[in-house]
């Protein structure tokens, strides 16, 4: 039903305006950054598959060089970008929540699209140690990527829209991981042998940041084409948690904060269980399960498919949830999260306890990283719950002391599996995953809330609505 004055003369103006179903730029926005988290996960993901080509050319184009890297210098490698992740972290959140997040996004994957184009020369003529530096650095300037996403998504995403909208750009993740890992497979198998994995996903990079620079903005506000009644509609559905100016960061509110360790652990334990599998799952399927690297790489990617097809599933889901107040968004939180954790630490278990085939192995491990989508309408959601004016911060915070196990994960395999066809060593490896997912989870489950916190509001000028 439509209220009579929706049809004065405030109409545009009014609060009681419904935004009807249609494409509006907010939804051109969050398809930008959707490709723009694609290109983001693609450029991590490359050296995965990129890295088994490069050791062991008989699993690709035999025709170009050989590294002689051991399984630590590997371990060494596929770290060294969580070394530089874990860096910039708060300080973009601080940045992007200050000048907006346009330009960190455009500069963050244009540093890491030149870099990527020079992986080759930096693998082949500087070693493992300039390799490494390469990797750091792609990973301080790739720091930026999640604080400026977050930020813009708090003034871009309205609240009726908000699970479709970020858990849409947040699946882009997966989405790189589904679309680089299988054509990493056959770039390594082509002509252009292992280094056109890098030289073509860096050029695809600088392209997105031409496209991003032209047409993205900060905020409906600053937009310069967006029609009057949808940034009206969008403005006025954030005006009772957002402030239209940056706001002073109450800095031992947050840390003082149950809610804000909550997720900071549920953090720490998604990146240590996820990176460990993601990083080291074309290693497994190419020294277990005997995949050569065209195989390995479309194996790699089915379970990002499954993925990314629950997060859509699931952020619908959420939304209805949400809009017909089925269940409280804490609990809500909470059921997601505990389908992504629990549910993958199951399947971890199974993949140790039972002696599975080939196929077994792939649809266990296909469950494990499937399921994990929950999180995206789980913890990671979460910030802009508690305090969407920081939740550039928060997950700057969050995500920064995460990384500290996405660097300790790539080191504890290579400290685990001494010998990569070693399958009780893997075995290991998949049971410390299960135990961390189960351990994270359970603190979640008894300390988690989606409560917009009180330190999230300030009197200033009155802005903000309490």
């Amino acid at each position: 039903m439509f209220d009579l004055k929706c049809f004065t003369i405030e109409y545009l103006t009014s609060k009681c305006f419904i935004e009807p179903f249609t494409w509006g730029e907010r939804h051109k926005q969050t398809l930008i950054l959707f490709f723009g988290m694609i290109i983001s996960y693609g450029l991590r993901v490359n050296l995965s598959v990129g890295i088994v080509a490069m050791t062991d050319k008989s699993s690709a184009n035999t025709h170009f060089i050989e590294l002689p890297w051991n399984e630590s210098a590997k371990s060494k490698v596929l770290s060294s970008f969580f070394w530089g992740y874990l860096i910039t972290q708060v300080y973009a959140g601080q940045m992007a929540q200050k000048y907006g997040g346009k330009y960190f996004m455009a500069g963050a994957l244009g540093v890491s699209g030149v870099l990527t184009i020079f992986t080759p020369v930096s693998a082949i003529h500087g070693g493992v140690l300039v390799m490494c530096a390469n990797r750091m650095v792609q990973g301080m300037a790739q720091g930026f990527i999640f604080p400026a996403v977050n930020v813009l998504l708090s003034k871009w995403a309205p609240e009726s829209e908000k699970g479709r909208l970020i858990s849409f750009v947040f699946s882009g993740t997966q989405f790189g991981s589904l679309v680089m890992l299988p054509t990493a497979g056959l770039l390594a198998s082509s002509s252009g042998g292992w280094p056109a994995i890098f030289y073509v996903s860096g050029a695809l990079t600088l392209v997105w940041v031409l496209v991003w620079s032209l047409m993205g903005a900060n905020s409906p506000s600053e937009h310069q084409t967006i029609s009057e009644a949808e940034k009206k509609f969008i403005i006025n559905s954030l005006s009772n948690t957002t402030s239209k100016k940056p706001l002073p960061t109450p800095w031992g509110k947050i840390f003082k904060s149950i809610p804000m360790w909550t997720l900071i652990i549920a953090h720490l334990t998604q990146n240590l269980g996820f990176w460990i599998l993601l990083t080291n799952m074309p290693t497994y399927i190419n020294y277990i399960l005997k995949f050569n690297i065209k195989s390995n790489g479309f194996l790699s990617a089915m379970p990002y498919l499954i993925m990314w097809i629950l997060i859509i599933a699931f952020s619908w889901i959420s939304d209805y949830i949400r809009t017909h107040g089925l269940i409280s968004n804490t609990n809500q939180r909470k059921m997601w999260n505990s389908l992504a954790h629990w549910g993958g630490a199951l399947a971890l278990v199974s993949l140790y306890i039972f002696d599975t085939s080939t196929t077994g192995a792939i649809v266990l491990l296909t469950a494990a990283l499937g399921l994990n989508s929950g999180v995206f309408t789980g913890f990671l959601t979460n910030h802009l719950d508690l305090a969407p004016n920081f939740a550039g911060t928060l997950l700057g915070i969050t995500n920064s002391i995460a990384n500290l196990t996405s660097i300790l994960g790539p080191l504890l395999v290579g400290f685990v599996v001494t010998d990569s066809s070693n399958k009780d060593q893997w075995g290991i490896v998949f049971l410390c995953s299960a135990a961390v997912f189960f351990i994270g989870n359970l603190f979640y489950v008894i300390f988690g809330t989606a409560e917009t916190q009180s330190w999230n509001y300030s009197s200033i000028n009155n802005e903000i609505k309490t």
